[in-house]
């Protein structure tokens, strides 16, 4: 198949427009439009060997084994998925805090596929009270211009009798008043609340000296993540490696010493695993080498501690 047909394929098979081809050679739309026709009046190896680069690195990029997180029930998972359904049931407040790289997040994501009446918010160091309202206000999509109180009103009005419930992912990156501000939404619209970050979220709603009593007070159900762990931390580490190595993931798991070694060198936190199995999988494709506790081992020296 020469360079033209190559293309022609690739643009039908992929989806490929022939835009995106010219972004990714360097060459105009205009060059490969009139090589596609075959009415280029250039140099027509120079854009034959851009095309015939391009076209490698997609076959490469197709060839190359890839490790796509994914939810999978685990024992921990479905702790935090148990609190988040209890809370709903009861309109009441839930707090999951843990350390990073718990599956927090994916719980979460779960929950708001499996449930229509959930709200997931990601929050983020820049957000305020007022900018929490705002992303509220655009998810029930309700007006989200005014004051905290206008805002707040629009969502306890929105809220009000729905039986939904707010997801609030690093929820520790709130500040207080935005705490009280989701406290008095419960309060007056009944709508369920949980809350999920580090382990500060809890002090953040206790308060360093125990000030925040009243915000605290309303919390139904907490669960540590990191106090259960060990109950169930090698069953459910190996559950979610075999997910993420290839089709054969038990088999590998299975093997002498490959568990282990990526336990080891994760240090039993789940985002690190999945960094280290990625880079193992693809490393484990040249030369059909497979995985092992060698290969394992020196890709965990890559990793940041």
């Amino acid at each position: 198949m020469n360079i033209k047909d190559k293309l022609i394929h690739l643009l039908e098979g992929t989806g490929y427009t022939q835009k995106k081809v010219a972004t990714k050679t360097g060459l105009s739309t205009a060059v490969i439009s009139q090589y596609l026709k075959g009415v280029y009046n250039g140099n027509i190896s120079n854009v034959e060997s851009a095309i015939a680069d391009f076209i490698s690195r997609e076959e490469e990029r197709a060839r190359r084994r890839e490790v796509k997180e994914s939810f999978v029930q685990t024992q921990l998972a479905g702790l935090a998925l148990g609190l988040i359904s209890n809370t709903h049931m009861d309109s009441d407040i839930g707090v999951i805090y843990g350390p990073a790289g718990m599956g927090k997040t994916m719980a979460l994501k779960c929950y708001v596929e499996m449930n229509k009446g959930a709200i997931l918010i990601e929050a983020n160091p820049g957000y305020t009270a007022k900018v929490l309202l705002q992303e509220l206000c655009a998810r029930l999509g309700v007006k989200k211009t005014g004051n905290i109180h206008e805002l707040s009103e629009e969502c306890i009005q929105a809220l009000t009798g729905t039986g939904w419930v707010v997801l609030v992912d690093e929820a520790e990156l709130l500040p207080y008043r935005a705490l009280e501000v989701l406290r008095r939404i419960h309060d007056r619209s009944g709508v369920a609340i949980v809350l999920a970050g580090m382990p500060r979220l809890l002090i953040n709603l206790k308060g360093s000296r125990g000030e925040f009593a009243q915000l605290y007070s309303r919390v139904g159900m907490a669960l540590d993540l990191e106090a259960h762990k060990g109950k169930s931390e090698v069953e459910d580490f190996n559950t979610i490696l075999a997910s993420l190595l290839p089709d054969d993931g038990e088999n590998v798991v299975a093997a002498p010493g490959v568990a282990e070694a990526f336990l080891k060198y994760s240090t039993g936190n789940y985002r690190r695993m999945f960094k280290l199995a990625r880079g193992v999988v693809r490393a484990s494709a040249i030369g059909n080498q497979g995985i092992s506790v060698k290969l394992i081992e020196t890709y965990a020296q890559l990793l940041i501690h």
